[in-house]
């Protein structure tokens, strides 16, 4: 009797290992799935950054990057600053981290922004610094594709 409890605890451990290792080895499909994605979304220009967290506002915030447009809704003090613009310029590269962003939008059509610069992870997480006339502004988020 002893050596059949031991034989099922032995078999029991062995399913156990089986199954975490399975998950393990899904995990990192997934995180490569969602890696692939990301990439495809920053090198296609087609991307939302939502904010989860903004330093100092009450209301949450979004830049949308679509081919050749800039639509940004984003918290600053007691009124949003709002872009809407097909004039911009748009520079991506490989950092240490994941994906940098720098988009300057064109004097005299967004008002307030001079810049947003954007650290998106391969797993998708992004923070994001927006240079203003009225200062800097911190958010932090996640892109996602979406359909506008």
């Amino acid at each position: 009797m002893k050596n059949l409890s031991k034989l099922l605890l032995v078999f029991a451990l062995g399913i156990w290992g089986l199954n975490t290792a399975k998950a393990q080895g899904s995990l990192k499909a997934d995180k490569a799935e969602k890696a692939t994605e990301v990439k495809n979304l920053v090198n296609n220009k087609d991307y939302v950054f939502e904010a989860t967290n903004a330093k100092g506002a009450k209301t949450m915030g979004y830049v949308a990057i679509s081919k050749d447009t800039l639509i940004a809704n984003l918290p600053e003090g007691k009124r949003p600053l709002k872009i809407s613009t097909t004039n911009y310029a748009y520079s991506e590269w490989r950092g240490k981290a994941g994906y940098e962003i720098l988009i300057k939008p064109k004097a005299g059509i967004t008002g307030d922004v001079k810049q947003i610069r954007m650290e998106v992870t391969p797993q998708g997480h992004a923070s994001v610094l927006v240079k203003s006339s009225h200062g800097p502004l911190a958010l932090s988020g996640y892109v996602k594709q979406e359909d506008y």
